[in-house]
């Protein structure tokens, strides 16, 4: 008897596929495959075929390879780091704008970033003044409606599939200026 795969769950993997994990590590250092060589004294196929899942390596060679590359090897076995978020589940936010309503779409990792979703009613602002956020960067793409955004003295007039990158350091403000709602996605990378 055959059984339907649900569309909302992973199954997880049979085995740890480590190859993947060690190939980003190693990119990560900006190393190549022959400088790893250098470091390991190891065979430069056989780390290939490590990084690809071809090869089983030793304690020995995986302990050497993840000191080369500055990572613990336990790292290589974590489960990977998800956090799904259904769209009836996303917990509602309200940062202090007006006739907005909000949602966080993302939580429960290392806070690298706050995604939100808006939906900004006519004439919906995000207050009397211009503000900044300790945070390093902020995005908005516009999903439908208009938007304006103040940064300092320039305003940004966004539509549909529009987005702004700014400073989260440099004043500003926002405002839906039509009739209609405007549905946006905030993006900010908090200061670490």
């Amino acid at each position: 008897m055959s059984r339907a795969a649900d569309p909302h769950t992973a199954d997880p993997p049979l085995q740890p596929r480590i190859g993947p994990r060690l190939r980003a590590a190693r990119k990560a250092k900006g190393l190549t495959l022959e400088q790893l060589v250098a470091l390991t004294g190891l065979d430069k196929s056989f780390l290939s075929r490590m990084e690809r899942d071809l090869t089983s390596a030793s304690v020995a060679s995986l302990v050497n390879v993840c000191a080369a590359l500055g990572i613990r090897p336990g790292t290589l076995f974590d489960p990977p780091t998800t956090h799904l978020i259904r769209a009836a589940d996303a917990p509602p936010v309200n940062f202090g704008g007006h006739d907005v309503h909000e949602v966080l779409l993302s939580q429960g990792l290392g806070g690298e970033l706050m995604v939100l979703r808006s939906v900004i009613d006519p004439g919906g602002y995000g207050g009397e003044e211009l503000y900044t956020l300790d945070a390093e960067v902020s995005f908005v793409t516009v999903l439908s409606g208009q938007l304006e955004v103040m940064v300092e003295d320039a305003h940004y007039f966004l539509g549909a599939g529009d987005s702004l990158t700014l400073s989260s350091r440099i004043p500003h403000n926002w405002r839906n200026p039509t009739q209609t709602p405007t549905e946006v996605i905030w993006i900010t990378s908090p200061h670490p």
